[in-house]
């Protein structure tokens, strides 16, 4: 048995639950590669974040894949969110320790809420581990202390799902891993679009000042011409998106372009649009720490769906599977961005579909070996 934990939820909940948007296309595509190699369940870490009861759960959600969820309570603020979360840690606690096996593979989506997690399966039952890792969150924060407990988590693991080269570099632990930079299964083609002449440019991802890549796209609307439409989607705290939002507001008394906020979408409403348009842009600042090491999951969603994407160079993304597939600008300044997306030559003919088939084939292969040398 392969179990599967992370903030994990299907689109029945995706409004009313705490969860991770980016990493739910993600662990959905990981667990169709380990579902080729045996059954799995995946247990959420996911709890309510709205007035509503949300309890347990257990749901078939593919051929061979399960879904459990934990009873949490109404949360109407940060206090009760936080007692949420540690009231799941304690059912998921409870529940490995009644259900897992030695003889099983965990698997887990890394968030610094499984630090202690990785000590109990390793103490008290003895499974094997295999930690997907996108980031080192101590690299995004800079806290030392914490980047003492996320390597021993990491030595306490058996394997390694990686989101760059870069990054398994910076473990500095000799066991196995694989690479996966994202979701390589491409979408199927929708038969959509906006029904204009404009050439439509969409941001979609975090609102997080520190990465700032929606704001970067933001500043970059300002020096694009008439035929561009620029679309700002994504998530964020409260503070976030009404910081986006008025930023948005600043900029579209200047523009020349069309540019909007179109909220946070999800599910068969979010694929569509990101077919409607014709350049995905990933505009993170490229001096912070962390992004030499983790890879931007909005790329392969971009390419998954079709579009050009635009990526500031870092050599984690460059030298990736996809990195030839990308468009680069190097410098972080709302002008050459702005040069950069009308660069993008849209007539010319392109398919990123067929490239990330190619890759998927190899990617099924690479976690089944993966999982067999885990469990030696």
């Amino acid at each position: 048995m392969i179990y599967y934990i992370g903030y994990y939820i299907d689109n029945e909940y995706i409004h009313q639950m705490k969860t991770v948007v980016s990493s739910i296309s993600k662990m959905n595509y990981i667990s169709s590669l380990l579902e080729n190699e045996d059954s799995v369940t995946l247990i959420s870490r996911s709890y309510s974040i709205i007035n509503k009861i949300m309890y347990s759960r257990e749901k078939k959600i593919g051929d061979s894949s399960y879904l459990i969820n934990f009873k949490s309570y109404w949360s109407f603020g940060r206090i009760t969110q936080n007692l949420n979360r540690l009231y799941v840690n304690k059912q998921l606690e409870s529940f490995c320790l009644k259900n897992i096996k030695s003889t099983d593979v965990v698997v887990i989506y890394h968030s610094t809420d499984d630090l202690k997690l990785i000590e109990l399966l390793k103490q008290k039952i003895g499974c094997k581990i295999v930690l997907e890792v996108e980031e080192i969150y101590a690299d995004v924060t800079n806290d030392k202390d914490l980047k003492l407990r996320e390597l021993k988590a990491f030595e306490n693991c058996d394997g390694f799902i990686i989101s760059v080269e870069e990054l398994y570099q910076a473990l500095k632990i000799k066991k196995p891993y694989i690479v996966i930079n994202g979701t390589y299964k491409p979408e199927s083609l929708r038969e959509v679009s906006f029904d204009d002449t404009k050439i439509h440019c969409i941001y979609a991802g975090t609102f997080d000042q520190t990465k700032g890549g929606a704001l970067a796209a933001v500043k970059a609307a300002e020096f694009l011409p008439k035929e561009y439409h620029v679309h700002i989607l994504g998530f964020g705290t409260e503070k976030q998106v009404e910081n986006i939002k008025n930023e948005i507001n600043k900029v579209q008394n200047k523009v020349n372009c069309i540019l909007t906020y179109d909220g946070l979408k999800s599910g068969d409403e979010y694929i569509e649009f990101l077919q409607k348009c014709h350049i995905g842009l990933c505009t993170q600042i490229p001096d912070a720490k962390y992004v030499q090491t983790s890879f931007p999951s909005k790329i392969l969603v971009y390419l998954a769906n079709g579009l050009r994407v635009l990526s500031v160079y870092i050599p984690a993304i460059a030298n990736s599977k996809v990195g030839n597939l990308l468009y680069y600008y190097n410098d972080q300044n709302p002008q050459v961005i702005a040069q950069a997306i009308r660069n993008i030559d849209i007539s010319k003919p392109y398919n990123s579909r067929n490239e990330l088939i190619t890759i998927d084939n190899l990617a099924k292969n690479e976690i089944k070996e993966l999982i067999r040398n885990v469990k030696k």
